[in-house]
């Protein structure tokens, strides 16, 4: 697939922290008079990665809105969609409870969620194990639709696709000859490095450095100075807002990034980075990208609504509950199995590209199943505008 490359400039927002108290137990969220129809929600709402959780929840919010305005028709009969959410804290067993409680005691008819990769390999066999279809609103590991399953779908573009069609990319605009990783120690962050190093290193960009830390770090310069005596042309971070920001902030205090470019993964294109560490901070840095840009009623409805920058997981939070509504009307049916069917033919447009849920041949001997074919974007911050770049 080729690998889409446009320019886009955008008004810089800050964002005001958003931060949802820990539950005893699940929400309840839309429209529940009449007949209603349950489908669940696992998301890390608190702790490092509570980012993804309130910026899905934005967009699941808004489709609810459009949804229950006129609801959906079932045999002749009228039904309201009702989220059920709790809170995974980017927790694998967290989410697979949070799974469990949706199917056996909220008796939901299909999942959204989780975000975080090790969460949802977690939650994609349960969905194989009771017939129950999920879709994740946002995780790279390529776990988890490669090989794949039946019963679980994901729009949001895996590492190992990323890596294949943005390194071209990369080395065609940064011309590096040597590479560092700094990822998070989780199957995100060790599936994008390695797919990284591996497709870099078909293109004759050696790998110098490879560097692993745990989630909730706070002091990064051992791994910086480490790398700086590598001294690679360009270091590739894996890791959430709040740990990123960190990182880069130490590394240019120990001017790190004059010698090598800093690339972010995708949390490090959108504008949460700025609220935290400044417009001149993030100047020159680069990261990947998962949308260019959104209609503008979608941007005032989130501003409306949120008081909020628009971020990658409104659109995809967005779209996944809409394939979830769509799948159930175009079956006419309740049943979880028919549902399942139903979204394995879903081909239409959404806020974040084309969703067509497709079983192929990746890069590097991957097979996927019931992954969509979104390509990425590469980002570069000037004078603290989020500009795509060629």
């Amino acid at each position: 697939m080729k690998y889409k490359i446009r320019i886009l400039s955008a008004t810089v927002a800050l964002l005001t922290m958003f931060t949802l108290a820990a539950w005893a137990g699940g929400e309840k969220e839309g429209a529940v008079s009449g007949k209603s129809i349950k489908i669940g929600y696992t998301a890390p709402f608190t702790g490092s990665a509570a980012e993804f959780g309130a910026n899905g929840w934005r967009g699941v919010q808004l489709a609810l809105e459009d949804i229950n305005k006129k609801g959906i028709t079932i045999d002749g009969e009228l039904y309201k969609i009702e989220i059920m959410r709790y809170d995974s804290r980017c927790e694998p067993t967290e989410a697979v409870s949070n799974a469990r409680k949706l199917i056996l005691e909220d008796k939901v008819v299909a999942i959204l969620g989780d975000h975080c990769s090790s969460c949802c390999m977690g939650v994609a066999p349960l969905c194989e194990e009771y017939k129950i279809p999920g879709i994740t609103v946002e995780c790279m590991g390529d776990g988890v639709t490669s090989p794949g399953y039946d019963y679980y779908f994901r729009m949001y573009i895996p590492s190992g696709l990323v890596s294949a069609w943005s390194s071209p990319v990369f080395v065609k605009l940064l011309n590096p000859k040597t590479v560092g990783f700094l990822a998070i120690n989780d199957d995100y962050g060790r599936s994008t490095s390695e797919g990284f190093s591996t497709e870099l290193q078909q293109l004759g960009v050696e790998t110098v450095v490879k560097e692993y830390y745990e989630r909730g770090t706070t002091d990064f310069m051992a791994y910086l100075n480490k790398i700086k005596g590598a001294a690679p042309d360009i270091l590739i971070f894996t890791g959430v807002t709040p740990e990123g920001a960190i990182v880069i902030k130490q590394g240019k205090e120990i001017n790190l990034f004059e010698t090598t470019k800093f690339l972010g993964s995708v949390e490090m294109s959108e504008q949460e980075i700025i609220s935290l560490i400044g417009a001149d901070i993030m100047e020159g840095i680069y990261a990947w990208a998962v949308w260019e840009s959104v209609p503008p009623e979608l941007e005032k409805r989130v501003q409306e609504k949120f008081k909020a920058p628009m971020h990658y997981g409104i659109p995809y939070g967005y779209d996944c509950l809409m394939c979830l509504a769509k799948a159930i009307e175009d079956c006419q049916s309740l049943d979880p199995e028919e549902i399942r069917d139903a979204m394995a033919k879903l081909d239409f447009q959404g806020y974040s590209g084309r969703i067509l849920f497709e079983e192929f041949d990746g890069p590097n001997g991957k097979h996927y199943k019931n992954q969509c074919k979104i390509a990425p974007y590469l980002v570069r911050w000037v004078d603290g505008k989020r500009t795509i770049v060629k």
